[in-house]
């Protein structure tokens, strides 16, 4: 049995205190992160840690979901790009006329790739968190435990993710204040209806429950974490934009369709690869990081790791409450 670091008194996980150097340096580490209460930076490389550890089939599921996302996505552009015509003309800067068939069918096609691509995140978000809390205990979860998991709660998923997605969106749009409190609430919600299996608002009030007195930290952590994916996000999609217009001197129209027109194939299909590419390197460390975030609140406010690290010790697997 792993005894406590304090001589006899257990660690402190309630609050955000510091750890000792006893307790830092002791502390087993089987899998990705130490498990013990955690700072920023052990989140930030455990997540990176988790993916690397875990490459074949985080990296794997990620360029699936990417691939057929962008392929769907392909299809789509090409045949709004064959319809031709623009939403807004402004050849005459004096009076620009809007078309309005055209632009409801501009906002459907990137309303209906936006829908797919939150799809496609939610299944694989869950799916990584799987992949990731496993590996917390030094477990390799294959693609038939991984499955297995998000199967079952595969629609609970999807409509949790749109949910939290649509209304912290909303919450932004029509005042900057809820939109961020809510990001921050609902940061773990996924990871507790994955790993706890609860539906779909008890794992809302889970998420609420275990952010309760560290909000700002739990939403910095997140807000590090989307900066630097949106940071990779934007290189990529910059560089493969540029290969794409020098390989085929095409240049994409706007959102409306007020730039550039038709787009050849190979501009579309280029352009797909970059989109591909984004979501194969980001979604993993995003859906790492929640889950870490995950694991660290329920150590620091539930004393989980001195269950896991008993677990680890004896060579057993997790507690039921972590499965």
């Amino acid at each position: 049995m792993v005894q406590p670091p304090y001589g006899g008194v257990q660690p402190p996980y309630g609050g955000i205190p510091p750890v000792s150097p006893y307790y830092r340096a002791m502390a087993p580490k089987p899998g990705c992160i130490p498990l013990r209460p955690l700072d920023v930076g052990e989140i930030l490389t455990g997540a990176l840690d988790a993916i690397r550890r875990n490459a074949r089939i985080v990296l794997g599921l990620s360029a699936a979901a990417a691939v057929i996302q962008a392929v769907i996505a392909l299809i789509v552009q090409r045949y709004a790009n064959l319809e031709g015509g623009r939403a807004i003309d402004q050849s005459d800067p004096a009076n620009p006329q809007v078309y309005w068939g055209q632009l409801a069918k501009v906002l459907g096609n990137t309303l209906g790739l936006s829908l797919l691509g939150s799809i496609f995140a939610a299944v694989l978000t869950g799916m990584i968190v799987v992949v990731v809390t496993e590996d917390v205990v030094g477990r390799r979860a294959g693609l038939e435990l991984v499955w297995s998991k998000v199967r079952s709660r595969i629609w609970r998923l999807i409509l949790l993710s749109l949910l939290v997605g649509v209304l912290s969106a909303v919450g932004l749009v029509l005042c900057l204040a809820p939109g961020i409190w809510l990001w921050g609430i609902w940061a773990v919600a996924v990871p507790a209806l994955i790993i706890e299996n609860r539906g779909i608002g008890q794992a809302l009030r889970r998420s609420q429950n275990l952010v309760r007195g560290t909000f700002w930290r739990v939403w910095g952590i997140r807000a590090l974490g989307f900066g630097i994916t949106l940071a990779l996000g934007g290189v990529v999609s910059a560089v493969v934009g540029a290969i794409a217009g020098a390989v085929t001197g095409d240049q994409p129209a706007s959102l409306l369709g007020t730039g550039a027109g038709s787009l050849s194939w190979a501009y579309l299909l280029i352009s797909a690869v970059g989109t591909a590419l984004v979501v194969a390197l980001t979604a993993p460390f995003q859906a790492s990081l929640d889950s870490l975030l995950y694991v660290d609140l329920r150590m620091r406010k539930e004393q989980l790791a001195l269950d896991l690290q008993q677990a680890a010790a004896v060579r057993q697997p997790p507690p039921a409450r972590y499965s």
